[in-house]
């Protein structure tokens, strides 16, 4: 149905699109590093072990406990930690554990300078890398879908051309013994043939389980991954109204039907 084919394309397209994925996490992961451990150098001090938590400082302005170092400290404390937060910072998320902005902090404490630098980086962040990544990230996947369209355009039409080939030397055949029952061990002759002046030939049931058990349409059948070692037990298939015979055309159309 087109609802599971959407999915199926859904599926192989995130599938193709592994590689690519892998390398922008790389990638996200290095630019992750780099800046985190350029936060860990900035907030190296050890202000937490004496002025406490700095969500619980009231006072703003006190010199010897910066609430803005506190918080650098807290969040950046670690490469780790560092890491974490700056991937926080390019989600959008600010929040202390209080519910305080650390960006809020950072901006009374440091001024314009981090002000301009944070502008900057979250207009890098937002309309440039997470841009180039969803781009590279869709361009392979449509790429790799495409040409997994045109590989499977290519074998329906081989399938198509395969099965062509195999009912007109069915067809050959069954002309070489409704002539000459006799020919049945021999190779085909490969005379030319028209369908549509043999379609309407009708062969017995008895017949059509002699034609079913030669060697060779068996061989060809199984080509077409059909199983005819009991042609009997195919009776009902290819005569399906029970009248007793049936023409070429309904073995070819039986012989499609088996295969699916």
């Amino acid at each position: 149905s087109p609802i599971l084919q959407d999915l199926a394309n859904m599926l192989v397209g995130f599938v193709i699109g592994i590689p690519s994925l892998f390398w922008v996490l790389f990638l996200f992961v290095f630019i992750l590093y780099m800046m985190g451990l350029l936060f860990r150098l900035m907030f190296g001090q050890d202000l937490i072990s004496v002025c406490g938590a700095p969500d619980d400082i009231v006072d703003l302005d006190n010199t010897d406990c910066p609430v803005h170092y506190m918080y650098g400290e807290e969040f950046f404390g670690t490469v780790e930690k560092s890491m974490f937060t700056t991937f926080r910072f390019m989600l959008g998320d600010y929040s202390t554990r209080g519910g305080k902005s650390v960006v809020v902090a950072f901006s009374q404490g440091f001024g314009k300078g981090f002000e301009t630098l944070f502008v900057a980086w979250m207009i890098v962040v937002i309309f440039g890398l997470f841009n180039i990544i969803t781009a590279i990230f869709v361009d392979s996947t449509i790429s790799g879908l495409k040409h997994n369209d045109i590989k499977r355009k290519f074998a329906r039409q081989y399938e198509s051309k395969y099965v062509k080939g195999k009912l007109q030397e069915i067809v050959e055949r069954i002309q070489e013994l409704h002539q000459n029952p006799r020919s049945r061990d021999t190779h085909s002759m490969h005379r030319e043939w028209k369908f549509e002046a043999l379609a309407d030939i009708e062969f017995q049931d008895n017949e059509l389980i002699s034609i079913l058990g030669d060697d060779r349409i068996q061989d060809i059948m199984l080509d077409l991954d059909i199983e005819a070692a009991h042609p009997e037990a195919l009776l009902d298939t290819f005569d399906g109204d029970g009248t007793g015979k049936v023409t070429l055309r309904q073995v070819l159309c039986s012989i499609l039907k088996l295969r699916g």
